[in-house]
C-alpha cells in the first residue's frame, strides 16, 4: 500500500535499517534539513501516474509559490492565498485513490495545494523523512514495523483511513485452491490445513488467526506456509503447494476467473467487521499548518466520497469518470477488470477506526512482535477529517 498490500509487502517487516536511521532523522527533524540521497531520496510519482497539480511550488510542506486569488476554492472554502506544495508518499496502490481523485478532479488545485507523488525504496526511509517534514503525508499500512517506529522516538501522526475491508466485498480476504473448494466450505474446515500468509507478523498473519477463533480454532490446527509475495500465492494454491491463503485483489478476481482459486467467506463480514488495514500518516509539522492541513483534508474527503458514489455505490456515471484516474495511477490498468474486483474500501468521511488500532496493538502485543507502550491518543489525530466534514456534511451512503 505506499502503503497496500496491493503492491507490495514492504511493511510485514518493515524495520531492519530503521534503528541505524532514527538518530539521523530525529536529526533532520531537529534541524529542518531538506531530502537525503541515495536509497532514502524520494523520487518519481505511482505507477505511471501524473505528479499532480499545477504551477509552482519549491517543495515541502512551506514552500509557496504563485498567485491563488482566481482558484474557486472548494465546498465555500477559500483557497490558500499563495501555492503550496504537498509531498505525498505513495507507490500506486488503489487505497492511494483518495490522493489520485482529489488530484485530477482539481480538488487540490481549487484550494491552492498542488500535490507531489514521490516513492521510497522502503519504509525504513519514508517513515524518518515523515518525522523530518521532507514528505508531509504518506500512505501505510498498519503494521509492527510502524508501531516499533514510533515506539522508537519517530514523531508521526495517523490522520486518516486509506483501507478497510467492504462487507460482502473484501479485497484482503481468505481464498481456497479450487481442488479443495468442495472440502472446505465452513471456517471449521480449515483445521489440518495449510495457509499461506507472507510473513510472521503481519496482516495476513493476523486475520487468518481471527478467522480460527471464528471456528473456534487454534494456530496448532493448522500449518502456517510462508509465502513472501502476494504474486506467488496463485501459483502455490495451483501446484498443492498450500490449501487456503490469505490473499488480496486484484490477484483473487483474476485466479478465480482462470479457475485457480476460490472466495472462502468474507472477511469483513465474517471475523474482522471494521478492521483498520491501512492509514493517511503525515508529518506533526503539517497537521499543525492548520491552514494547509484542513484545506488538505477537505479535498481527500471529498475525493473519497466520490470512490464511494462509484465503487460501493456502483454508480455507472461516476465508475465511467473515477475508472480512468485509477488506471492512470495504479498498476491495474484494464478498466472492465475494475468493475469486477473488490476494492478497497475507504471511509468516506475519512475516519480510522481507533478500536481496531487498540485491537491490533493487542495482538501484536500477544504473539511477542511488540512489547512497548503506545498512547494512541497521542498518535491519531481526527481532527482534520472531523473539520472536511462539518464542511462537506454527512454522506449519503444510500444507493
Amino acid at each position: 500500500m505506499g502503503g497496500s498490500i496491493w503492491n507490495s509487502r514492504r511493511w510485514g517487516h518493515v524495520l531492519p535499517a530503521l534503528a541505524a536511521l532514527l538518530a539521523a532523522a530525529l536529526l533532520l527533524a531537529a534541524c529542518g534539513a531538506g531530502g537525503g540521497t541515495g536509497s532514502g531520496t524520494p523520487s518519481g510519482s505511482p505507477a505511471g501516474g501524473a505528479a499532480g497539480g499545477s504551477g509552482g511550488g519549491d517543495g515541502g510542506g512551506g514552500a509557496a509559490a504563485g498567485d491563488c486569488s482566481q482558484r474557486p476554492g472548494l465546498a465555500g472554502v477559500p483557497p490558500l492565498p499563495q501555492e503550496v506544495t504537498v509531498k505525498i508518499a505513495e507507490d500506486g496502490a488503489p487505497s492511494g485513490a483518495g490522493f489520485y481523485i482529489a488530484t485530477e478532479k482539481g480538488y487540490f488545485r481549487d484550494l491552492c495545494i498542488k500535490p507531489e507523488f514521490v516513492t521510497f525504496e522502503s519504509s525504513a526511509y519514508m517513515l524518518p523523512a515523515l518525522a523530518a517534514d521532507q514528505v508531509q503525508v504518506a500512505g501505510g499500512v498498519l503494521s509492527v514495523g510502524l508501531w516499533n517506529a514510533i515506539q522508537s522516538g519517530l514523531d508521526l501522526r495517523l490522520i486518516a483511513t486509506k483501507g478497510e475491508n467492504v462487507p460482502g466485498r473484501s479485497y484482503f480476504n481468505l481464498t481456497v485452491a479450487a481442488g479443495k473448494a468442495a472440502e472446505i466450505k465452513d471456517y471449521a474446515d480449515l483445521k489440518g490445513k495449510r495457509i499461506a500468509i507472507t510473513a510472521e507478523a503481519s496482516l495476513d498473519e493476523q486475520f487468518v488467526d481471527l478467522a480460527l477463533r471464528h471456528a473456534g480454532l487454534t494456530r496448532d490446527d493448522v500449518e502456517y506456509v510462508i509465502i513472501k509475495s502476494f504474486g506467488d500465492m496463485n501459483a502455490a494454491l495451483a501446484n498443492g503447494a498450500v490449501d487456503v491463503a490469505m490473499h488480496i485483489e486484484p490477484l483473487i478476481t483474476q485466479a478465480e476467473e482462470q479457475g485457480i482459486l476460490k472466495r472462502f467467506g468474507d472477511a469483513a463480514r465474517d471475523y474482522a467487521p471494521g478492521f483498520q488495514i491501512a492509514e493517511v500518516l503525515a508529518s506533526p509539522k503539517f497537521v499543525a499548518d492548520k491552514e494547509l492541513s484542513q484545506r488538505f483534508m477537505l479535498a481527500y474527503v471529498k475525493a473519497l466520497r466520490d470512490y464511494n458514489d462509484a465503487f460501493v455505490k456502483r454508480d455507472e456515471a461516476k465508475m465511467a469518470e473515477i475508472i480512468p484516474i485509477m488506471t492512470k495511477y495504479t498498476a491495474l490498468k484494464d478498466p472492465e477488470l475494475w468493475k469486477k474486483v473488490y476494492v478497497p474500501g475507504l471511509n468516506p468521511d475519512g475516519r480510522l477506526n481507533v478500536e481496531s488500532l487498540q485491537a491490533q496493538l493487542d495482538w501484536y502485543r500477544e504473539r511477542g512482535y511488540f512489547t512497548g507502550q503506545i498512547d494512541l491518543n497521542k498518535v491519531v489525530d481526527q481532527s482534520l477529517v472531523e473539520y472536511a466534514v462539518q464542511v462537506l456534511g454527512p454522506y449519503d451512503g444510500g444507493q
